[in-house]
């Protein structure tokens, strides 16, 4: 997707002089294990802030990250470190926690995935419920009201005031922003240009566009449990589905390079920019939708951009894979002066890993459980 855009936008890069990479491989399927191994340098195995059968994306005292990143890295060479993200797993609560100064963009999604709009003082304490109990409210409330009752009623009085705020905001997302097209990109262009940024410095920006939902409202897009359902969506819906993705990262890209551009003004060219991604989509190919769980081309291999300094050495791109993994090393290579530190991001092999299932789908309707069999297992891919 990545290549096309650029092939059929040339102007995306115009002015830029950038290296791209054709072989990146992202080390996990979704979002909270690919950012730790970037974040760490480690595979998922070694990071272990991945997915098993019994840990899910929402049990986050039990799958956030533990391990030093480049975060820490960076205070103690004295670097400021700056987060803007939509991403609800990119986030301090699920171990992101070197950010000298972090905004969420709430237009995604929360991230301890509340039902309702409920106050931060609540949130970790639903977010165990959820995980159980998905998105059947019914039964949500029905535990809680047994197993804790002043939670359900602290809840009830939370949700009574938040609501008609949430309603204005998500009538706001819709109608005005172009929701869920537009998942706060815009916002975060203008969050990062009126921030007061010291240097050196870290930013580090997650732009959600190309990520799905692409429809919203329900029955209309796809979540986890899509690809193990006994009914598929049809064709139409499929097609769909993949042209409005094309339409979000067309989005997404323009964000990504108004930004870089922003950056380049503000700074001067005497900087490393890395354009990335997590992870790829799929719309019916293998028999999977979504993302998740398998570790397909479409999935793991990710586009990689860098921009640097011109007295680093572009002739250093390495043969072989690179991989998210590798993304410290080239840092820290970078940072000492190693004029050919682009030949860190590459090696002989490298490796895409998935553990289970990222969520809880067991008690939704229609689960086609051979199909869950089928894909619920760890799976190693070694590229060389």
């Amino acid at each position: 997707m990545f290549n096309r855009l650029v092939e059929d936008n040339p102007n995306f890069l115009e002015g830029f002089d950038a290296v791209r990479f054709e072989n990146c491989i992202a080390p996990g399927s979704w979002t909270l294990p690919s950012h730790a191994s970037m974040f760490t340098g480690l595979d998922q195995s070694d990071h272990y802030c991945h997915e098993t059968k019994e840990i899910k994306s929402l049990d986050i005292d039990r799958i956030k990250l533990r391990k030093r990143t480049i975060l820490d890295n960076f205070k103690e060479i004295g670097y400021h470190n700056y987060g803007v993200s939509a991403n609800p797993y990119v986030h301090p609560v699920y171990g992101f926690t070197g950010f000298d100064s972090y905004t969420a963009e709430s237009y995604f999604t929360d991230v301890f995935g509340s039902v309702i709009e409920i106050s931060d003082k609540l949130k970790p304490k639903v977010s165990k419920y959820r995980n159980i109990y998905g998105n059947d409210v019914l039964k949500l409330s029905r535990t809680i009201a047994k197993e804790d009752p002043k939670l359900f009623v602290d809840l009830v009085l939370s949700a009574t005031v938040l609501s008609p705020k949430s309603a204005i905001k998500k009538l706001r997302a819709k109608l005005i922003d172009g929701w869920p097209i537009e998942k706060g990109g815009r916002n975060m262009i203008k969050t990062v240009r009126n921030m007061k940024i010291k240097k050196p410095f870290f930013l580090f920006v997650n732009f959600m566009e190309a990520h799905d939902p692409y429809v919203g409202g329900r029955g209309k897009d796809f979540n986890w449990a899509t690809p193990f359902l006994k009914d598929w969506p049809d064709k139409k819906t499929l097609s769909l589905w993949a042209s409005l993705y094309e339409k979000a990262s067309y989005k997404a890209m323009k964000y990504g390079t108004e930004l870089m551009r922003q950056l380049m003004e503000r700074f001067g060219d005497n900087q490393i920019i890395i354009l990335t991604s997590d992870h790829g989509q799929l719309f019916g190919e293998h028999g999977f939708i979504g993302h998740g769980t398998v570790i397909f081309d479409e999935i793991v291999k990710v586009p990689l951009l860098v921009i640097m300094p011109k007295r680093f050495n572009r002739n250093a791109k390495a043969k072989g894979y690179q991989s998210l993994v590798n993304i410290p090393s080239f840092i820290e290579a970078a940072l000492a002066n190693d004029l050919n530190a682009l030949s860190r991001l590459s090696t002989e092999s490298v490796c895409a890993e998935t553990f289970s299932i990222p969520a809880n789908i067991s008690n939704v309707k229609g689960i086609d459980r051979k199909k869950m069999a089928k894909f619920d297992k760890y799976e190693k891919r070694v590229f060389k």
